[in-house]
């Protein structure tokens, strides 16, 4: 009896560099260095790791995934189809060097350390006050944390807001970073808002009072907190567009508000909806609702209400 083949996916390891460039992908974007993401155009948000040689890759606004997965985010194939076009060109790529992935235990004390580096937010710090401008909040959420001098990966430390990104259970996913000035301003670094490594983000949120039979979600932290000032409402946070479409709200909530964004690309108009569909079918009362203006989002909202 003649050997199995090995799958594609056997054969493709370790050779994703070659084989993505070879399918007419832009060599920039198989670079480990931070930089523009090919799906969602954003700058300096995207990785290229190739962990384990998988041909993995990160993006902070529109997450993680394998080389299929980016050959299918790319082009719009099928799965199948992707794997018929990397079985095509295997033949004609050599193997690539292969980065050594961190444990997860690595991950997880990465976390630990810079949480227990953190401070509870308090009146007048940076964190405070950077959310008092932009959201109108005096008391802060306890998952948010003030880490007077964090490192960011363009050199130098900064004060950050440290939040906690927790997933359906209520467990600890990761860390979200939003680095400021002592000002209470963003600092100037490129990205300003990352994600620590840590566990799969999809259906997290950054929950910003208890559960509650009523939850309100939105895109961004400050987003959420300037939409539950407005509409006295506990609100969480996705974090970005792809992540909201993915919530997955926690047992004992029955009813969930989606406060999107207006975006001129209808990015954020579109996961809200995707995201309201999937909630009614599975049994959940859903409301939407959106910022008067186009292009805006609940930040903006607020300060017009509060200059006009």
């Amino acid at each position: 009896m003649s050997a199995l083949k090995p799958k594609t996916s056997e054969l493709a390891n370790g050779k994703w560099p070659g084989i993505l460039v070879a399918l007419g992908v832009d060599e920039r974007f198989t670079s480990k260095k931070h930089g523009a993401c090919p799906f969602c155009g954003g700058t300096d948000r995207f990785r290229f790791d190739d962990k384990n040689g998988n041909g993995s890759f990160f993006c902070s606004q529109c997450g993680a995934g394998s080389g299929f997965e980016f050959l299918i985010r790319m082009y719009g194939w099928s799965f199948k189809e992707a794997a018929a076009n990397v079985d095509r060109v295997l033949g004609t790529v050599k193997e690539s060097k292969r980065m050594d992935e961190r444990t997860e235990a690595d991950k997880v004390a990465s976390i630990k350390k810079v949480l227990r580096e953190c401070q509870h937010v308090k009146q007048g710090d940076p964190v405070w006050t950077y959310l008092n401008k932009r959201c109108g909040i005096v008391e802060i959420p306890s998952d948010i944390r003030y880490h007077p001098s964090l490192y960011h990966s363009q050199g130098g430390a900064h004060p950050a807001m440290v939040s906690i990104m927790r997933d359906v259970d209520g467990l600890g996913i990761t860390l979200h970073r939003t680095y400021l000035t002592s000002a209470g301003e963003k600092a100037s670094v490129n990205p300003v808002k990352k994600f620590m490594a840590g566990k799969r983000l999809n259906g997290g949120a950054v929950r910003l009072s208890r559960v509650q039979e009523c939850v309100g979600i939105a895109e961004g932290i400050e987003n959420a907190l300037a939409a539950s000032v407005r509409f006295s409402l506990p609100i969480w946070a996705a974090t970005n567009a792809v992540l909201l479409e993915q919530f997955m709200p926690p047992e004992g909530v029955k009813e969930v508000h989606i406060f999107g964004d207006t975006d001129s690309s209808w990015t954020g108009q579109a996961a809200a909806f995707v995201l309201a569909k999937r909630l009614e079918r599975d049994g959940f009362k859903v409301k939407v609702t959106m910022p008067e203006k186009f292009d805006e989002d609940w930040c903006d909202a607020r300060k017009q209400e509060v200059s006009t």
